[in-house]
């Protein structure tokens, strides 16, 4: 984070952010949006494949 005060109104202080420590956020974002991706189109797959069938095993009600 950079401060940057105005030189003609002390009441105004402008902040910017550096991008430069916010890529290796970005990188393990990208790796876990990747992981969750893989893992929810599996999931999606096996309900679409296992849809309209009971379960076997398990309790009964």
């Amino acid at each position: 984070m950079e401060e940057r005060i105005d030189a003609d109104d002390a009441r105004v202080r402008v902040y910017s952010l550096r991008p430069e420590p916010f890529a290796a956020l970005r990188g393990w974002l990208d790796e876990v949006e990747s992981f969750w991706a893989d893992q929810l189109g599996a999931f999606k797959a096996h309900a679409e494949r296992t849809r309209g069938t009971k379960p076997s095993g398990g309790r009964k009600s």
